[in-house]
C-alpha cells in the first residue's frame, strides 16, 4: 500500500516517527508497505504519472515475488538458502525482528558459507542493529551486536564485495558509541587501503568528523 509521509508539520509525531523508521529525509516521499510494515519501495520527489506508475508496478512486483518465496519457505523450511533470503529482504525492508529467525537458521546452517549469502546477510544485520536510535532500550547492546557482525565481514570475508563497507559502517558505529579511537583507527585504515573511491571518500569525510568529535569530547 503506498503510504504518503509529510515531513512539513513538526508536530505529526506519527509521520515523524514513521520518516525515523523508514530512513526518510526529502519532501515528498511516497513509501509502498507491505501490510505488514516492510518498506518494499518508495518514491522521492514530484514524478510524472508514467514513472510513478513504474515504480508502483515494481513494488508490485516485488511484493508478489516475495510472498512466493515466503510460500516456498513453508514447504522447505530448513532451507539455508531460503532462510538467508527471506532474512536479506526483511533487513532490506527494515524489519529486524522478523528477519532475525531466517538469519540465525542461516548463520547456524551453512557455517561454510556454501550460500555465498553470509557477508551480505552479517553487513545487513550489522547495519539495522547499528540505526538503533538512542531511545530504543536495545540500543547499546544492538549496536554491540552491529560490531559483531562488521568485525565478523572483515575478519572472515576479506575477498567479499561488503568487505569495505563493513569497515565504514564499523566505524560509523564506534562513532556513534562515542569510542572515538577506534573509530578513527578503522577509517585511517580504510582510506589507506580503500579501492572503491566512493568508499575511500565517504570514509575520509567520516573520519574529519570523529576526529572533530574527538577533540571536542576531551
Amino acid at each position: 500500500m503506498p503510504v504518503k509521509i509529510n515531513l512539513s508539520y513538526p508536530d505529526d509525531m506519527e509521520a515523524q516517527n514513521a520518516a525515523r523508521r523508514y530512513g526518510i529525509r526529502s519532501i515528498p516521499t511516497i513509501t509502498f508497505l507491505s501490510k505488514d510494515g516492510g518498506l518494499i519501495a518508495e518514491s522521492i520527489g514530484f514524478l510524472p504519472p508514467e514513472p510513478f506508475a513504474s515504480v508502483m508496478e515494481g513494488a508490485l512486483q516485488a511484493e508478489a515475488a516475495f510472498q512466493e518465496k515466503l510460500a516456498k519457505l513453508k514447504e522447505m523450511p530448513d532451507d539455508v538458502k531460503l532462510n538467508g533470503e527471506v532474512a536479506l529482504t526483511y533487513l532490506e525492508r527494515m524489519q529486524l525482528e522478523k528477519a532475525i529467525p531466517y538469519s540465525e537458521k542461516t548463520l547456524k546452517g551453512d557455517a561454510d558459507n556454501t550460500t555465498g549469502l553470509l557477508p551480505n546477510l552479517h553487513t545487513a544485520l550489522g547495519a539495522a542493529y547499528g540505526m538503533t536510535p538512542d531511545e530504543d532500550e536495545n540500543a547499546e547492546a544492538y549496536r554491540d551486536k552491529a560490531v559483531t557482525h562488521f568485525r565478523t565481514v572483515i575478519d572472515s570475508y576479506p575477498e567479499s564485495d561488503v568487505y569495505e563497507p563493513a569497515q565504514f559502517y564499523l566505524g560509523v558505529v564506534y562513532a556513534i558509541q562515542e569510542k572515538y579511537d577506534k573509530s578513527i583507527e578503522v577509517l585511517e585504515k580504510l582510506v589507506q587501503h580503500a579501492t572503491d573511491d566512493n568508499i575511500r571518500m565517504a570514509a575520509e569525510a567520516q573520519l574529519e568528523q570523529v576526529r572533530d568529535l574527538s577533540q571536542h569530547s576531551d
